[in-house]
This record gives C-alpha cells, sequence and structure tokens, in this order.
C-alpha cells in the first residue's frame, strides 16, 4: 500500500512544519533498518503533528524536540519496555533484528509500533494499550492504520474514546526556526559517524498473538 489512501481522507496540510527529506542515512543507522518508504512520504508532506487535535502523534525523524524525534524514541520507549526485565512479552523489541520498532503514541500513553518483517514496505502495526497492557496486531501498514483510524476501519479498544467526532484530524507542530532543525540534525550526523550499520533480518511472528484486519466502517 501507499500514502495515498491517508491522503484522501486527510489531506497533507498546506503548511506542514518539520517535514524531513532527508539524508535518511543517519537516521537508519541510528536506527539500524532501513524505514518503510509509506514513512518517508509523510513525514515529507505531512510533517510533524497530531491526528485527532492531540489524540495521536507520529515521531518524526529530525524534529526538534527529542520527544517527537523517531531516532531519540526508539531507544527510550524500548528501554521502558526491557528495563523491568520482563521476558514474557509475546514480541522482541528493537534493538532485536526483528523486534518491534515504535513510531508513534497516544495521548493516553499508548505505544504504536512496526513489526519489521520482510521488506520495509511489508512491515505491519502493532499497538500496545497501556491500559491493559496488552499488544494487538493490524495487518497493514502505517499510512492505512492511520486512515483505518479516520474511517472508523481500525479502531482499537483502548485509544482515547470518541476519535472520529473530532473536527481537527491533523494539526501541525508549530513552526520552529530553521536554525533550530540545523543544530539538532548536524549533532544526529555526527553522532551516526560513531555507530555501526546494524542491518536487521526478517524473523518468524510471535506464536498466540493474532493478525487483526481492516474491519468494515461502523
Amino acid at each position: 500500500m501507499t500514502i495515498e489512501r491517508l491522503m484522501a481522507v486527510v489531506p497533507p496540510p498546506a503548511a506542514p512544519s518539520e517535514t524531513f527529506r532527508g539524508p535518511w542515512e543517519p537516521v537508519e543507522a541510528k536506527i539500524g533498518r532501513e524505514l518503510p518508504p509509506d514513512y518517508k512520504a509523510f513525514v515529507r508532506l505531512y510533517g510533524g503533528g497530531y491526528f485527532f487535535t492531540d489524540a495521536v502523534m507520529i515521531n518524526v525523524a529530525g524534529a526538534v524536540s527529542r520527544g517527537a524525534r523517531l531516532e531519540a524514541q526508539v531507544p527510550i520507549i524500548c528501554g521502558s519496555f526491557t528495563a523491568g526485565g520482563d521476558d514474557q512479552l509475546p514480541y522482541r523489541l528493537w534493538p532485536e533484528p526483528d523486534g518491534l520498532i515504535p513510531f508513534g503514541s497516544t495521548m493516553d500513553g499508548d505505544y504504536i509500533f512496526w513489526l519489521p518483517e520482510g521488506e520495509p514496505a511489508a512491515w505491519t502495526i502493532v499497538v500496545w494499550g497501556r491500559g491493559l497492557g496488552t499488544f494487538e496486531a493490524f495487518d497493514c501498514d502505517m499510512t492505512d492504520f492511520l486512515a483505518g483510524l479516520v474511517t472508523g476501519e481500525i479502531d482499537p479498544p483502548e485509544f482515547p474514546g470518541e476519535l472520529l467526532s473530532c473536527d481537527r484530524l491533523f494539526v501541525p507542530f508549530p513552526p520552529v526556526p530553521d536554525w533550530r532543525r540545523r543544530i539538532v540534525f548536524d549533532d544526529a550526523a555526527a553522532s551516526s559517524q560513531r555507530l555501526s550499520w546494524r542491518m536487521g533480518h526478517a524473523g518468524s511472528g510471535p506464536s498466540g498473538v493474532s493478525r487483526i484486519r481492516l474491519r468494515g466502517p461502523k
């Protein structure tokens, strides 16, 4: 799938904020994986912002805020899961080659992950709900997942309620000065040169976790 379905239901903003056009090598070196093409198209066209006013945020490569920057949040979020030494999780987590890679969150503390199996264009979505602490798998890519949230075809049970009642489907981040963005990216690029490239390999998915396919509109 491509980003066109999302663009049909949520047009890109006329004045996006914190768009990212690359170079991608420093970002992917930090994460250790090539990233999906629909994600790269998303951050180029939509940039940083919130869906449903402020309910769902997608982390953006190179974002000025560390809390919104993809390459900063991946180790922080995965570290929060592994810090307790929980070995009962149904999925492996980054930096394992086939471990879940977080790329978004909700205002309630839920997390959205890629399941990095196969080529990046084929990666599907896993949601962790903070309330019950459970994972739910969705058989679609990132932009189809977002489009499904908007149309009501996808409705994770622990996501913030009444998303469809919101009339502000995507709100860009406030604009930031170009010089601040350059400082953040130049620092990240310099750091990436000290990292080894950790290319992951496709692994088998976890057992006992159901894949949830798109549901029809409510």
